[in-house]
């Protein structure tokens, strides 16, 4: 038994050059350009400092906790 893709390469071809023709036309299709600019209301921006705020100061607790508890940059000791 042949293989119908391999008797009509013609025709698969011209498939895949169709179905690529098709992407470039979806592509260059006119609609918005780039990202839409996004302005943060003030809100927005109070609760984002709010958080990274939280964060800086989990990680000094941490880290201080670690450091009293001799603890190494590396990770926990190995003997626990």
């Amino acid at each position: 038994m042949s293989n119908p893709f391999v008797r009509f390469p013609i025709s698969r071809l011209f498939r895949q050059f169709e179905q690529e023709l098709e992407t470039v036309i979806n592509v260059l299709q006119p609609g918005p350009l780039g990202v839409v600019e996004h302005k943060f209301s003030e809100a927005e921006i109070v609760e984002a400092r709010a958080t990274v705020r939280r964060a800086v100061e989990n990680w000094r607790r941490n880290t201080a906790l670690e450091k009293a508890n001799g603890r190494s940059e590396a990770g926990p000791s190995r003997d626990a």
